[in-house]
């Protein structure tokens, strides 16, 4: 049985009623399969079946409304159990769900169509900006770029930074103090900072000696992306220019994003080898034995990218059949060949006052050999952090 244009004052937490507007349902129907629902201005129908339905429940006995955390225990739920009625609210665009031990139950239209991706969800980041994938092809023509004082002032320059970060890989920031102050004040906008074996945040010069790592040299050093041995790599690097005189020293950015899509277009097979088979990564110096192991192309479940992880310096020993070993280096040296392919490459001269922070599961970072004296002041946030902070300024400005 359905209803319509019932009436109630006790509504379910915000968060998952979404903005007024944004999607209507149609057309919602009981059936055996589950819950049959039509969206306005589409002519699919979409089933949620019931036992998803129960277990998804909004109201205040579903789902805490302070908290938002669930209060179904899913467990004691039967996979069988159907529904014996709904209650089709259209103004509040709500559906209230009856079943048969007794309970009535709340699912809402913004929730309905979020998971079937038919509207963005509140987690979704810059839906309304599709990323900007950039390779030889398809070069970026300028660099994104904030001012400090529009980041440190006000919540839509941090906004306008952060959407930078996700949309290209990484963002310049001009005007920055340089000083080890200003960077941590700049990167506390986006979070706390993710600690390292290197510290919080730490000093980069040839002149330091504290950690046995190619970067602290003047070498130039080939695209990578940092943290390959740790098992939740930093998400987000950042480097400000504290000193530089003399030449070259340029830093490189790569978008990792953009190789691996050529690879799944190009050569599928190596795609789906770098996708599957985990590669090790370890760090190792006196009283320091990190190691993790993750594949070069991570991907989500709808086959999205996640995480591109390229480090052939800190590669730790590994060992596969003959077979797979010999697939995995076509595939491994194909996504090396791409990356160190200088057509593809952003070379970014950093002075005083220019900072830049990337995209370190995206974007694989390097640096032009140099002469003379540099010094850099950088530090390492967290994927989660980040995303975080640019869900909170989204909501904020909807």
């Amino acid at each position: 049985m359905q209803k319509t244009n019932s009436q109630s004052t006790e509504l379910p937490p915000a968060f998952y009623l979404g903005q007024p507007g944004t999607v209507q349902i149609k057309a919602a129907a009981h059936s055996p399969s589950g819950l049959v629902i039509t969206f306005m201005g589409q002519n699919k129908t979409h089933i949620y079946p019931w036992f998803w339905v129960r277990d998804h429940g909004i109201d205040a006995n579903s789902l805490n409304p302070a908290t938002l955390q669930r209060q179904t225990n899913s467990f004691d739920l039967s996979p069988e159990e159907m529904a014996t009625s709904i209650d089709f609210d259209t103004n509040q665009q709500l559906i209230r769900v009856s079943w048969p031990d007794g309970p009535t139950t709340m699912i809402s239209a913004y929730m309905l169509a979020s998971v079937k991706g038919v509207i963005p969800g509140r987690h979704d980041l810059t839906p309304q900006k599709r990323r900007r994938y950039w390779d030889k092809d398809d070069p970026l023509n300028d660099l994104p770029s904030v001012e400090y004082d529009a980041v440190m002032d006000s919540d839509n320059g941090l906004k306008n930074w952060l959407e930078n970060i996700w949309i290209y890989g990484f963002s310049m920031v001009e005007n920055v103090p340089s000083t080890p102050e200003a960077t941590i004040s700049l990167a506390e906008r986006i979070g706390h900072l993710h600690e390292t074996v290197f510290g919080r945040s730490w000093p980069l010069s040839a002149d330091l000696v504290d950690h046995g790592d190619t970067a602290y040299t003047t070498d130039y050093l080939e695209p990578h992306t940092d943290g390959t041995y740790y098992n939740e790599a930093a998400g987000l690097q950042l480097f400000n220019c504290i000193e530089f005189d003399g030449k070259g020293g340029e830093s490189i950015q790569v978008d990792g994003f953009s190789i691996a899509r050529r690879l799944k277009a190009e050569d599928s097979e190596a795609f789906d080898i770098l996708s599957k088979t985990a590669v090790p990564g370890h760090y190792i110096e006196p009283g320091v034995h990190l190691r993790a192991e993750r594949p070069v192309i991570r991907t989500g479940s709808t086959g999205n990218l996640l995480q591109v992880s390229f480090n052939n310096y800190d590669r730790a020993p590994f060992i596969l059949s003959e077979p797979e070993l010999k697939a995995f280096h076509r595939a491994y040296s194909l996504f090396h060949e791409h990356a160190n392919d200088q057509d593809n490459w952003l070379k970014i001269p950093l002075t005083p006052g220019r900072t830049l922070i990337f995209d370190n599961w995206r974007n694989l970072h390097g640096r032009m050999g140099y002469v003379g004296k540099r010094r850099f002041y950088g530090c390492y946030l967290s994927m989660a952090e980040f995303e975080s902070k640019l869900r909170v300024l989204q909501a904020r400005q909807t």
